[in-house]
C-alpha cells in the first residue's frame, strides 16, 4: 500500500511539474509577443471550413455522412451543414445519393455496401454554392476478429485492471492497418429497489396520489443496462511486423473494483480494416488528441484530407476524411465471479447517502403546496409507507433519493435484445 501511495504521489508532482513547466512556456511567449494595447480575441476572423465524417463499408445498409463547419472558439453550438447535394460515385458508373435528414446528417437513398475492386468516390455541393470531392478511395482486403477475451493485469500504478485484448489476422499479405471502436455494455443493480410507485392523481390541489406497481415492461425489475461508446481512437497495423498477425492487443482496461464489471458485462467489438492513407490520417488525428504531447506542433488545420475544394483548395479548406473501410464485429460476454472474486464499488455508496438521514417524510399538502409532489419531481422516489403515528401527521409516504431507488438515470432499466444472461 504505502509503495503504491508513493507511486501516486510521484505521478502527481510529476504532473504538476509538467503544467508548471507548460504554464512557465506560455507565459514567457506571452511576455514576449506582448503588444502595447491589449490583445481583443473578439475581433479575431474565423476561417469558416466544412468538417466531414464519411465512413462507408462493406455493411449493406443506409449509410450516413456528417457534415458541418468550423466554429469560433467561444461558440455554444455546432455549425451544421444543411441543404447540401451530397453523392458518392464509383468508376462502375453507380451513383449513391444521400438525402438531408436534419441537423447536418445526410443518408443514402438506398441500402448498399462498398465492394472489393472498385474505387468510391465523394461529392459535395454546399448550399452556398461551394464544391468539394474526394480521391477514389478503395476497400482494402477484409480480417476477422479470431479472438476476444478478458484477462487481469496490475497497470503502470500496479493497480489490477480487467483488459479486454483481441487477436487476428490479416489477409493482405503486405501487411493490414486497423481501428477499433466498442459498444460496451454492463448491469448495474438498483441499491434499494421497491416494486410499488406513487402515481400522482392530481397535481393541484387538493392534491391526490396512490400507490400502484410498477409495470416491469416501464421500470424494469430493479436492474439497469448502461451503454457506452468508445472515444479513443484505437489504432494498430502489422505491415511493420514479421507476421501479419494481431495478437492480444488492448481494446479497453477497467479497474477491477469498477461496478461497470461489477455483475455481468458486454462489450462490442468493431474492427475497420483501413488502407494506408486513411489509417495516416487517424494516425495523425491521435497524435493531435493526446493531452500528454503538449508541445506537438501538429494542428486540425495541418492534418491532410482527402478531400479538397473543386473551385478554391486554397482557402475552402476541409477538415475531416472519406473513409472506405471493410468493417467486422465480436461481442463479448462475461460474468464477474468468471475473472475475479474480489469485490467492487456499487455505483452510489448506499452507507454514506442511502442512509436514514436522506430519508424524507413530506406532508402531502400544506397551504395549497405539496411538500411530496416538490420532492417527487426533485429526484426523490417512494421508500415505504409513512407510519400511522408520525410527524407531520399528515405525511403518507416516506421518500429516498432517487439514485438509491432508481438506477435510470445511468442506462435503461430494460434489458437489451442482445443481452444473454
Amino acid at each position: 500500500m504505502k509503495k503504491l501511495e508513493i507511486k501516486k504521489n510521484k505521478n502527481i508532482k510529476e504532473k504538476i511539474l509538467k503544467r508548471f513547466k507548460l504554464f512557465t512556456y506560455i507565459l514567457i511567449t506571452l511576455i514576449l509577443n506582448s503588444c502595447i494595447e491589449p490583445f481583443n480575441f473578439t475581433n479575431i476572423e474565423v476561417e469558416r471550413n466544412l468538417v466531414v465524417k464519411a465512413i462507408l463499408t462493406d455493411e449493406v445498409k443506409h449509410h450516413t455522412i456528417e457534415l458541418s463547419n468550423t466554429v469560433p472558439i467561444d461558440a455554444t453550438e455546432l455549425s451544421k451543414e444543411e441543404n447540401a447535394i451530397v453523392s458518392v460515385t464509383d468508376n462502375t458508373g453507380n451513383t449513391y445519393n444521400f438525402t438531408d435528414s436534419g441537423q447536418g446528417i445526410y443518408t443514402s437513398s438506398t441500402q448498399f455496401a462498398i465492394a472489393q475492386n472498385t474505387m468510391y468516390t465523394l461529392n459535395i455541393e454546399t448550399q452556398d454554392g461551394k464544391s468539394y470531392s474526394s480521391t477514389p478511395e478503395t476497400l482494402p482486403q477484409s480480417s476477422q476478429i479470431h479472438d476476444l477475451k478478458a484477462v487481469i493485469k496490475k497497470n503502470k500504478e500496479d493497480i489490477p485492471m480487467i483488459t479486454f485484448k483481441t487477436s487476428g489476422n490479416g489477409n493482405d499479405p503486405e501487411g493490414s492497418f486497423y481501428r477499433y471502436e466498442y459498444d460496451e455494455t454492463y448491469k448495474i443493480k438498483t441499491p434499494i429497489w421497491k416494486t410499488r410507485r406513487i402515481n400522482v392523481l392530481s397535481s393541484v390541489s387538493p392534491f391526490q396520489f396512490e400507490l400502484v406497481t410498477k409495470d416491469p415492461n416501464i421500470y424494469g425489475v430493479g436492474f439497469c443496462y448502461p451503454t457506452k461508446q468508445s472515444k479513443n481512437i484505437l489504432l494498430t497495423e502489422t505491415k511493420t511486423l514479421s507476421s501479419n498477425q494481431i495478437s492480444n492487443f488492448t481494446i479497453r482496461e477497467i479497474p477491477e473494483d469498477s461496478y461497470f464489471v461489477g455483475i455481468r458485462y458486454s462489450i462490442l467489438l468493431k474492427q475497420y480494416t483501413l488502407n494506408k492513407n486513411t489509417y495516416d490520417f487517424y494516425s495523425l488525428l491521435n497524435t493531435f488528441s493526446n493531452p500528454d504531447d503538449i508541445f506537438s506542433q501538429t494542428q486540425v488545420g495541418n492534418i491532410p484530407s482527402n478531400i479538397t475544394s473543386n473551385i478554391n483548395p486554397t482557402k475552402d479548406k476541409v477538415i475531416g476524411f472519406f473513409e472506405v473501410s471493410s468493417i467486422t464485429s465480436k461481442r463479448f460476454f462475461f460474468n464477474r465471479e468468471d475473472i475475479t472474486s474480489e469485490s467492487f464499488i456499487t455505483y452510489v455508496d448506499i452507507q454514506e447517502t442511502c442512509n436514514e438521514g436522506e430519508l424524507k417524510r413530506p406532508e402531502k399538502e400544506t397551504s395549497g403546496f405539496s411538500p411530496l409532489l416538490d420532492l417527487l419531481n426533485n429526484n426523490y422516489t417512494f421508500y415505504a409507507e409513512a407510519p400511522y403515528i408520525t410527524t407531520p401527521p399528515n405525511a403518507q409516504y416516506i421518500l429516498i433519493p432517487k439514485f438509491c431507488g432508481d438506477c435510470s438515470h445511468l442506462g435503461s432499466p430494460i434489458q437489451p435484445s442482445f443481452w444473454v444472461d
